[in-house]
């Protein structure tokens, strides 16, 4: 009875390419990891679907750590085939990860470790609200994504297509 109970109160990690998002403000708006090639430039080795259910467009991101600045940084890439227009520079949103408690982690989300709990994307409104056309803007309002569930392992994930931009 007791190993019963204690074994419940265990809680399994889930490896960051597994984990799946909602957005707080927004329940339309979701996301969720994949695992992509890991490069000496792109060494977290997932990226990041943020999907908008009102439209059903999406917009991928890669992490990024900062320079000697710290700052954690997802880069907006497109995925081959992608219908929103290309820039003609790489944009960088700023991410802040934490866990269940809202410590804020240090480092960029990595494949094989535990998925954080909440994420913030700071400019992603910005990103989406101006890089989308004029009549159907995707708009994020302001929030956290908490994190709702955690693909199973058995499920074969998908893997984008990513043309990954050069690191200035």
């Amino acid at each position: 009875m007791l190993l019963a109970a204690l074994l419940a109160t265990v809680t399994v990690a889930c490896p960051t390419e597994r984990a799946q998002y909602r957005l707080s403000s927004d329940a339309s708006v979701t996301a969720e990891f994949f695992p992509v090639p890991r490069t000496a430039d792109w060494a977290g080795g997932v990226a990041l679907r943020v999907r908008f259910g009102k439209t059903g467009r999406s917009y991928w991101f890669v992490p990024w750590q900062g320079g000697t600045d710290g700052r954690t940084n997802m880069a907006w890439v497109r995925e081959r085939g992608d219908p929103i227009a290309g820039q003609s520079v790489r944009e960088d949103i700023q991410i802040v990860t934490t866990d269940a408690d809202h410590r804020i982690h240090e480092a960029i989300p990595r494949a094989t470790r535990p998925a954080p709990r909440h994420i913030l994307l700071l400019g992603l409104r910005t990103l989406t609200w101006y890089r989308t056309p004029h009549d159907r803007r995707d708009d994020a309002r302001r929030g956290f994504f908490d994190r709702t569930g955690c693909r199973p392992a058995t499920v074969r994930a998908y893997r984008p297509s990513i043309d990954f931009p050069p690191i200035p």
